[in-house]
Order: structure tokens, then C-alpha cells, then sequence
């Protein structure tokens, strides 16, 4: 199910180890999912986000990211990087099994030895949020190669700040595109979703949102 050697046996053992870290007195938070569409009542059992227009994918990644730094990073990791106490969710694959693991653990939490390791987010978070975390992890590529990316991002950033004609932008929006194909996901996932994805969207648009996609990618450079 992860994309690594971890065995079922020895991932419950982690997740039993997590208590150190724990939820603690950090309450589970609902997630505002304005801009997503609505989903049936019915709750998916596949990410229903997983391949969806490039609009909603970045909302999907957005909103995804904020539910996941309020309800999940104390113990899966900020950015989704665990520290090793606590599976590291970037390689729990894009895939059917992937979301049923996800699902089961979201909705009913887990327990151990009569302790909550992990408490039930069911009655917390709708389906939009629950899917949008989802996306927001499995989009997630390796932390290592997306920061030798920065010197990059610097560049197309100069570049398009400078650019004074429609041909340098849309040159700008490939070349933005083409870096960030380079990247991949931990998960599996079709792609990863990163501000170089991001910013070659708005560029490729018409007209170009060029005053956007500097935003994004000046607010790469902070993290």
C-alpha cells in the first residue's frame, strides 16, 4: 500500500509509536472549502479529485493544504515530511487501496491498546475537505529534489518580472511547465502539483495572469 518496505505489521507499530507526539489538546478543525465543487452526499471511495480539471486540482491542493497544517502536520509532519514518528503520508499510493487506508483512518481514527492514537475526523470534515487533504499529500513530491528547484524558480521569477512582451511569457509558461514535469509524486499520482505548475497555469491563460503567477512563485521562494 505505501510505496516503501513498510509492512502493515510495522506501519501499526509506528502509528503506536506516534503517541509520543500525539493530538494532545489540539482539537480536530473543520476545513472552508469555498471554490471546490460540491460532491454527492454519498462519500467517494476513490479521490474524486485525483484527476480533475486544473482549476479544481489547485484549489483541491490549496485548501487541501490548509486542513492538512490545522489537523494533520503536529504528527504526520509539516509540509507532509514526517519526522518518523508517524507514517509519512506522501507515499501511501494514489490508488484504490491508497484512498481506502486513507478513508478508514479519517473517518474512524485509530486506536491501540484501548488509547486514541489518532481521533475520528468523520464528523469534522465534509467530503470536499476530506478529498482535498488527499490531494494535497499525494501531490506531493520529494522535498530534496523540489528544493534543488529553488535556484530555478529564482530564475523564471527575475525572468518574468522583467518580461515586456507576450512571446517571453509564453515561452516563460513552458518553460515553467517543462520544469515542473521533472518532478514526481511519492504516491504514484499522475503529477505533482507545485508552484512551477501553478504559476505555468496562470501564464498559459489568456489574457496571461502574470501579477498571480509572481505571487506564487515569490511565495515559493519564502518557504
Amino acid at each position: 500500500m505505501f510505496r516503501t518496505a513498510t509492512t502493515l505489521a510495522g506501519l501499526a507499530l509506528v502509528l503506536g509509536t506516534a503517541s509520543a507526539l500525539g493530538h494532545g489538546d489540539t482539537a480536530p478543525m473543520a476545513v472552508d472549502t469555498t471554490g471546490l465543487p460540491d460532491l454527492p452526499e454519498e462519500m467517494a471511495t476513490e479521490n474524486p479529485w485525483r484527476e480533475a480539471d486544473p482549476e479544481v486540482m489547485y484549489k483541491a491542493v490549496e485548501i487541501g493544504s490548509k486542513g492538512y497544517n490545522s489537523n494533520c502536520a503536529r504528527c504526520h509532519g509539516l509540509e507532509a515530511i514526517s519526522g518518523g514518528l508517524a507514517p509519512d503520508l506522501r507515499f501511501l499510493e494514489a490508488d484504490d487501496f491508497g484512498d481506502e487506508w486513507f478513508l478508514d483512518r479519517v473517518l474512524n481514527g485509530y486506536h491501540q491498546n484501548g488509547a486514541v492514537k489518532m481521533p475520528p475526523f468523520g464528523d469534522i470534515l465534509s467530503q470536499e475537505a476530506i478529498w482535498a487533504i488527499r490531494t494535497y499529500i499525494e501531490t506531493r513530491p520529494d522535498d530534496q529534489e523540489l528544493a534543488e528547484k529553488q535556484p530555478d524558480i529564482q530564475s523564471y521569477h527575475a525572468q518574468l518580472s522583467d518580461a515586456s512582451d507576450d512571446a517571453t511569457v509564453a515561452a516563460l509558461a513552458e518553460a515553467l511547465a517543462s520544469s515542473a514535469a521533472e518532478l514526481e509524486t511519492l504516491s504514484g499520482a499522475p503529477k505533482t502539483i507545485t508552484a512551477l505548475d501553478e504559476a505555468a497555469f496562470l501564464l498559459a491563460q489568456d489574457p496571461p495572469q502574470r501579477k498571480k503567477a509572481l505571487d506564487v512563485l515569490t511565495q515559493a521562494l519564502r518557504n
